[in-house]
């Protein structure tokens, strides 16, 4: 490694409950198989642990299609073509996978599934020709957020969007980090864990780093035990909500700020004002949404690289989860949009005002 390298903290291999139908095997009710881009992606680094509570409890491929009902005011499961009332089976079921689940990082469901689905799942009013009358969570994945609300659970459909994708995957790895260190007891491997993370926690809540910088100030006193309760209270509740662009803007200028007032590198004083001139106008084009957040980030970084005599803490920041993960910025770059709609030659216009 240079000394233009940022440390990287070494990556963990989150463990996630995924939709057996995503990738994985053709269990839809209609025997298909579902692609999910980012399922795919994380196959090298994820260990899985796959499901369909539909085939578990004994349902074929194919399967005629089952709905929850509401009926005297409690949901039940219903498969409306045979009248079947799955609900105790489907509870008995996910009551067993819970008690043996080992400890987890994260969730990705099947949208739109009665069963596995997390988010807008149809209830209807009848077991056949009823309408919707609410929505909510399917039968199985219910249970999984009632016990694991503050874990990474996206489904796929969610997955397909850039910022939701990024979030989701920050917080699966950090909480996969965090698993490691819990694992190991070590208040060592907590310390390493937040010198590496702490930039990234700034972003994501800069109150609550405060907080989790007096623990680990106060680590040789309490003791890995009294901390880690805390700690890993702080960090759930840090990672409630994604952050926004002014938090990145923040982020940007504490990182200016650092850098300018920490380094002992000879040239930064010839280059301070210069380069404060350029990042000022960089954070003022993304603020102004004509800069994306990966190119301030990779901007900031570069800063870092070269001036900074302390870049284990913004590790995390920069390379949240492995690179490998991130999506392409432009698929179609190479496309060519021209190639069916060609421009006609002035010999091709001649012709047509002879033929008027």
């Amino acid at each position: 490694m240079s000394d233009y390298d940022i440390p990287l903290y070494l990556y963990p291999r989150p463990r996630v409950v995924a939709s057996k139908c995503l990738e994985f095997e053709s269990v839809r009710y209609n025997g298909s198989l579902v692609r999910c881009p980012t399922v795919r992606d994380l196959i090298p680094f994820v260990d899985f642990i796959t499901v369909c509570p539909e085939v578990e409890i004994g349902l074929g491929i194919p399967r005629e299609t089952i709905r929850i009902v509401k009926i005297n005011g409690q949901k039940r499961l219903i498969q409306p073509k045979t009248n079947h009332d799955l609900t105790d089976e489907m509870d008995n079921f996910t009551d067993q996978f819970l008690k043996a689940l080992p400890p987890v990082d994260g969730f990705i469901f099947k949208s739109g599934s009665p069963t596995i689905g997390v988010r807008n799942i149809k209830i209807y009013s009848e077991k056949e020709k009823g309408f919707v009358i609410d929505h909510g969570a399917g039968f199985f994945a219910d249970k999984i957020v009632k016990r694991y609300a503050e874990y990474p659970l996206e489904e796929d459909d969610r997955l397909r969007n850039s910022i939701i994708r990024h979030h989701f995957l920050t917080k699966l790895f950090t909480f996969a980090d965090l698993r490691s260190v819990k694992e190991s007891g070590s208040i060592e491997k907590l310390e390493l864990f937040h010198k590496y993370n702490r930039f990234l926690f700034r972003l994501y809540n800069c109150d609550m780093c405060i907080k989790l910088d007096e623990l680990i100030a106060n680590r040789s006193s309490s003791g890995f035990d009294k901390i880690l309760p805390e700690y890993e209270k702080l960090i759930v509740e840090m990672f409630h909500r994604s952050p926004g662009s002014k938090d990145f803007i923040r982020v940007a200028n504490e990182i200016i700020s650092k850098v300018s007032s920490s380094s002992s590198l000879s040239n930064v004083s010839s280059l301070e004002d210069a380069d404060k001139g350029y990042l000022n106008c960089i954070i003022k084009k993304y603020e102004d949404n004509l800069l994306s957040c990966d190119a301030l980030l990779d901007i900031l970084r570069l800063y870092v690289m070269r001036f900074s005599d302390s870049k284990e803490e913004f590790s995390r920041l920069f390379f949240p989860y492995p690179e490998e993960l991130k999506n392409e910025v432009e698929p179609d770059r190479d496309r060519d949009f021209w190639e069916n709609f060609p421009i006609p030659n002035n010999s091709d216009q001649d012709q047509t005002i002879k033929n008027q």
